[in-house]
């Protein structure tokens, strides 16, 4: 069946966690590319073209992030959840931490946090849950080793970033409100001991925490804004990269033919993450809220409206990618239509260098590591519409007797 023949009384939300996305995605931009989504309360808007996600992405004074990313209003964010000037005070101090040089001085700890952990798992050939060994861990760790997290603190990390992703997506605040205490706890105690150092003269230190006290110091960030950009970095640079690397992992095993092609080529390799982000977007769309009455794609939009700028739909649009549902790691090259994963604007994802650092690292380890690897069950998309990932993929692999020593 194809996006055309489904009804025309069609439900985002019923299609949204499909483990294939594509039919859902091909019947909004082909039916209704600016869509009233009313199977939710207060009902929402999606738009999917890429076009007009595009555009409204860069609309920031007409549609803006301030009443939160997800679909419930939630002012009082920061950075992804903030408008300018806030905003911009806020990256303004984040950004050196994230700029590609900044990651290319973290690359030496991520790759050893990655060689290490994917060692104690794969070592040998056996089977489990590749969420759990690795897609899930990994990212917490290198997320945890940029705030600058100490080792002992971080194996509640998991379930406060599950009980906030849930949150966007409409569940249940009070485990938001929880999982939020328990980092904003966490961040105090080494924001204070940050504070400490640099009253007794010290030097800041360089991880993200250190910056942000030293900005606090100097008066840039009130303590509640040091807590949320905590907060954000740690759901957002943990949530979306593991998706992306448990969602990689399964499109080379569901299409084989992938991997015998990127093993004979590895200058593909940066350009296969690129088609991985664009084929499964983490992030299948953020929230922004329409500040006057607006008038999208022909479609009226109220003021105050939620819309959701659908990435997902707009990375598969036929308009800008022939046979965008097939996977085609030689697509991106120099010059070509950027993918919308990562957003686009004032607020493409800052982490953006460093998830790309850790998808590329983990291709080469599954391409240089795995002789064969199998799924040995069903695998499980997460709840969150807002988000698009994996929760569980049991597998079995059989090491390359020939693989390099990690």
């Amino acid at each position: 069946m194809s996006g055309s023949d489904l009804p025309c009384e069609y439900s985002h939300l019923a299609h949204a966690n499909d483990l294939e996305p594509s039919m859902g995605h091909q019947h909004l931009l082909a039916n209704c590319p600016v869509h009233r989504e009313t199977a939710f309360d207060p009902p929402f808007m999606v738009v999917s073209p890429y076009a007009e996600v595009l555009a409204l992405l860069l609309a920031t004074d007409r549609f803006i992030n301030g009443t939160g990313p997800g679909v419930f209003v939630q002012e009082g964010g920061v950075l992804g959840s903030a408008d300018d000037p806030d905003h911009r005070r806020q990256r303004t101090v984040l950004q050196d931490a994230f700029r590609p040089r900044a990651v290319a001085a973290l690359a030496p700890r991520v790759d050893e946090l990655a060689r290490s952990m994917w060692t104690e798992a794969f070592a040998h050939d056996g089977e489990g849950d590749f969420v759990r060994l690795f897609a899930f861990p990994f990212p917490a760790q290198v997320i945890a080793e940029l705030l600058g997290v100490p080792t002992d603190r971080r194996d509640d990390f998991g379930q406060w970033s599950d009980a906030i992703v849930q949150g966007l997506g409409g569940g249940d605040l009070s485990r938001v409100e929880w999982a939020n205490m328990q980092i904003y706890a966490m961040v105090d105690g080494l924001l204070d001991e940050r504070l400490e150092q640099l009253e007794a003269g010290g030097a800041a230190t360089q991880d993200v925490i250190g910056r942000l006290a030293e900005a606090h110091r100097r008066g840039v960030l009130r303590r509640s804004e040091v807590r949320r950009l905590c907060q954000q970095l740690l759901v957002a640079g943990h949530e979306t990269t593991a998706s992306l690397l448990g969602l990689m992992l399964y499109r080379l095993i569901t299409q084989p033919h992938l991997v015998d092609e990127l093993r004979h080529h590895p200058d593909r390799w940066d350009g296969a993450v690129e088609e991985f982000l664009r084929f499964d977007a983490p992030v299948q769309g953020l929230f922004r809220t329409a500040v006057n009455d607006e008038n999208v794609g022909g479609v009226p939009v109220p003021a105050g409206t939620k819309v959701q700028l659908l990435f997902a739909a707009a990375n598969r649009d036929p308009a800008v990618w022939a046979d965008p549902d097939i996977l085609r790691p030689d697509r991106h090259t120099v010059g070509s239509r950027p993918h919308l994963a990562f957003g686009w604007g004032v607020h493409h994802c800052i982490g953006a260098p460093l998830a790309r650092r850790e998808a590329r690292l983990t291709l080469e380890l599954i391409l240089t590591t795995f002789e064969h690897v199998e799924l040995t069950g069903e695998v499980a998309v997460n709840e969150p519409f807002i988000l698009r990932g994996l929760t569980t993929m049991p597998i079995r692999w059989r090491v390359r007797r020939s693989a390099p020593m990690l």
